[in-house]
């Protein structure tokens, strides 16, 4: 079983069709054909059934695909670090959980600046995806918001604590106040992203805002269209479907008419964590120092 052969597998899988998959690789059809065969042959089963117009995985096909993708992670990860190890060449692959480009604006371009020293690919996707991502070891890092408990087991360091505040509708009845109680929320609406992208946010905010748990079934409000979308979040309650937890960093770039945002008592931080899988890139340690990050 050769790399390239697994790099051939998943482009198959990822087109579904070997014509478009040969193209992609810029291979004729038949040798790519040939190449699965001979990968197939190697381990003794059929990893794809094929027809006229599609291809789809086997069970053995589902399970070889799955280690395809941690293997040849692992593999441009070693090719990566043995390049660093001349001091000369220094990429790093790096997920940022959604909303970050605002909360950490100013650091995360300097990580590829001309005094960084490095070469920083990084990408957006939610918690869940980066942590995945992580796990699987198809990037070397991740910067997302407060781990679940589920997840602590990866390697991490704490960048920053960002405050969150409370969107109301203006005509609220506790718009007028300066704080916001969070005693005084136990009744309200909270408007929220859906939790299984951001589990650890979800519940770190959820669980300060209602102390006491939810005292309806109905009370915490998520729809799809509100994913990374602090505008929607804010255009929802504006209609006045709720009051919502939003980092002020957040919506300085934002029109809010109709609404007023509040700190919270006592008041909300959510942390900021850089996580990876041991062992750490050479590099980490020099990200870290950029985005400000303590050990």
């Amino acid at each position: 079983m050769e790399l390239r052969q697994l790099q051939y597998f998943v482009a198959v899988t990822e087109e579904r069709h070997f014509g478009r998959a040969a193209r992609r690789l810029h291979i004729a059809a038949p040798s790519l054909s040939q190449q699965i065969q001979a990968l197939e042959r190697d381990l003794h089963v059929t990893l794809l059934e094929r027809s006229p117009r599609s291809v789809t995985l086997t069970p053995a096909g589902e399970v070889l695909l799955e280690h395809a993708h941690i293997l040849l992670a692992r593999a441009e990860r070693a090719r990566n670090e043995v390049h660093c190890a001349d001091g000369r060449h220094r990429h790093l692959t790096l997920r940022v959980a959604a909303a970050m480009e605002h909360i950490l604006d100013g650091p995360l371009h300097q990580l590829s600046g001309p005094g960084s020293g490095l070469e920083v690919t990084t990408a957006t996707s939610t918690d869940s995806d980066a942590i995945r991502a992580v796990r699987e070891e198809h990037i070397d890092a991740a910067i997302v918001w407060v781990r679940s408990t589920q997840d602590q087991d990866l390697a991490g360091t704490a960048l920053l604590q960002v405050p969150v505040h409370l969107a109301l509708p203006a005509g609220h009845q506790l718009a007028a106040r300066q704080t916001i109680p969070v005693a005084d929320l136990a009744a309200e609406t909270i408007v929220m992203f859906p939790r299984d992208l951001f589990l650890g946010i979800w519940d770190h905010i959820i669980g300060h805002l209602l102390p006491a748990g939810q005292s309806r079934i109905d009370q915490v409000l998520t729809r799809p269209d509100l994913i990374n979308a602090p505008e929607a979040i804010l255009r929802s309650v504006a209609a006045g479907h709720g009051v919502a937890p939003i980092a002020p960093a957040m919506t300085g770039h934002l029109p809010a008419p109709g609404i007023v945002i509040r700190p919270l008592s006592p008041p909300l931080l959510v942390p900021v964590e850089l996580i990876w899988h041991e062992p750490a890139h050479p590099a980490l340690q020099d990200v870290i120092a950029l985005l400000g990050g303590t050990d």
